[in-house]
């Protein structure tokens, strides 16, 4: 029996389920394409490969993006959103305590894709020069979000309030793209720091800007 046929089923029920499987497969085109992006380039990456990443036809791409500079621009506001899910998902959290799980994250070998994509769109906007290139956006969200933590420490008196938001948020996001950067062209026979040295530093760097004593 179907789910228009289930008497049980409501006509929102029979409406979500193939919308839910719709969104699936965006995410699932979504992911493959922030693996091809980041692992060939904006110029070398094609709709096709995306495609064959994620067994489907270039057709399902074309559906959701006319071209794929605005499939890039959506893998890019895609993997900024997974950024912000860290923070989203911790709102048990203190302020401090979001900035160091961000931080502690950065060295994360699982976001291999999304380092190598987030240097891709830098090197893409800064040849371009185009001031509303998607990587801007992004930023510019992550910054909104990042402002809205650091004021909530102030309030909180979990951070020193007499020290520049702006500054703090700049601090954050340029140890960002700069552990991006670092880990992209870090030679295979240096190793990265153990995950626990490297959350201790960042537990380090965040107390730093608590309120003095």
């Amino acid at each position: 029996m179907t789910a228009a046929q289930d008497p049980g089923s409501t006509i929102h029920e029979v409406i979500a389920e193939p919308k839910r499987r719709s969104e699936l497969v965006t995410e699932r085109l979504l992911d493959a394409a922030m693996a091809v992006f980041g692992e060939r380039g904006y110029e070398a990456a094609t709709v096709s490969a995306v495609a064959r990443r994620c067994g489907m036809t270039s057709g399902a791409i074309y559906a959701r993006w006319p071209n794929k500079q605005e499939l890039f621009e959506a893998v890019v506001e895609h993997a900024s959103a997974q950024r912000m899910l860290l923070l989203i998902k911790s709102v048990d959290a203190t302020p401090a305590e979001k900035l160091a799980l961000l931080g502690a994250n950065l060295l994360n070998t699982g976001r291999d894709d999304t380092r190598n994509l987030w240097i891709e769109a830098c090197v893409s906007a800064s040849r371009e020069g185009a001031k509303d290139a998607a990587i801007v956006h992004a930023q510019e969200v992550e910054a909104t979000e990042l402002v809205e933590i650091v004021d909530a420490g102030k309030e909180a008196g979990l951070i020193d309030p007499s020290l520049s938001t702006a500054a703090i948020v700049l601090l954050c996001q340029a140890l960002g793209l700069g552990s991006f950067l670092a880990l992209r062209v870090q030679s295979p026979e240096r190793p990265q720091p153990p995950d626990d040295e490297w959350s201790a530093l960042v537990a380090r760097l965040i107390s730093a800007i608590g309120p003095t004593t």
